[in-house]
């Protein structure tokens, strides 16, 4: 019954959206392993995990998708997948619960980012692991981050909403339900709301925050807003993208954004590799 409830509050939000997942054209599935998990929103997850091609492998990512009938697919189609693999990193692609091959439970995404990289980091106990995200994807990840034994050491979070009324103002509908989950639950809410949770990140991983300055979802000015609030807690770099739409970043500036990315991630996680084996 209570999952009930939350699949048709969710219909204005994402109902257009939660369709039957396909695999993206041209993508051949025989090069990833199917991985199914479980979520403490009481979802059944559907993962994809792919090994680095590169010699040297130096992390694993793991990929948090933005809304869209692609889900985990989105990943794939644009090439952000492959690019991890080519330059050392075993990656892992989800579907939130109630997208693409995930079942539909709660509102409670955080944890479904948090079961995954858990996942991620007891498949690989001995690498580093990272986040990259995307707009809801991106929210939900930052979210994470201020969760217990979360295991991200770094994020990478394009297109990030700093709460949920910035997202959904445009549309009346769903801007109601925020309103009045705000009144009716508002621990919920607030467990959604990435500013919250800019000021209670756990073990404060270094961020990399990318805008693009055609996008009309999560314009600069929200991420700006977002970066002032990340930056009193840890080390956020902003990346502001020249011709950039809403999550697509790599599509816009692909040399700069592998350049950019990829430079983050390893010296991040080089750094935190460097720091366990000092430890040990």
């Amino acid at each position: 019954m209570k999952h009930t409830a939350y699949r048709l509050f969710k219909k204005p939000f994402f109902g257009r959206f939660m369709k039957p997942w396909r695999w993206p054209e041209q993508v051949d599935a025989a090069r990833w392993q199917r991985l199914s998990l479980t979520s403490e929103s009481g979802a059944s997850l559907a993962a994809l995990l792919g090994e680095a091609c590169a010699v040297q492998v130096r992390g694993a990512v793991l990929l948090c998708h933005p809304m869209g009938t692609a889900a985990k697919g989105f990943w794939l189609k644009h090439g952000h997948a492959e690019l991890l693999r080519a330059a050392g990193y075993h990656v892992m692609l989800f579907d939130l619960n109630g997208f693409g091959e995930s079942s539909s439970t709660t509102m409670d995404y955080p944890l479904d980012v948090l079961a995954a990289g858990q996942t991620l980091q007891a498949r690989y106990p001995d690498l580093p692991v990272a986040l990259l995200g995307a707009s809801m994807g991106a929210a939900m990840g930052l979210c994470a981050l201020a969760l217990a034994q979360h295991p991200f050491k770094a994020a990478v979070l394009e297109s990030a909403f700093p709460t949920l009324l910035h997202f959904w103002r445009p549309y009346p509908l769903p801007r109601l339900g925020i309103q009045l989950s705000r009144l009716v639950y508002p621990a919920g809410e607030r467990r959604l709301r990435p500013l919250h949770a800019a000021q209670r990140l756990v073990g404060r991983p270094p961020l990399l925050l990318i805008y693009g300055e055609e996008d009309r979802h999560t314009p600069l000015e929200d991420g700006q807003q977002l970066h002032a609030a990340l930056t009193a807690a840890t080390h956020c770099e902003f990346w502001q993208v020249p011709g950039a739409d809403h999550t697509l970043a790599y599509v816009a500036q692909p040399e700069a954004y592998a350049r950019r990315v990829l430079e983050f991630l390893d010296g991040q996680l080089g750094a935190a590799a460097g720091s366990a084996c000092t430890a040990a």
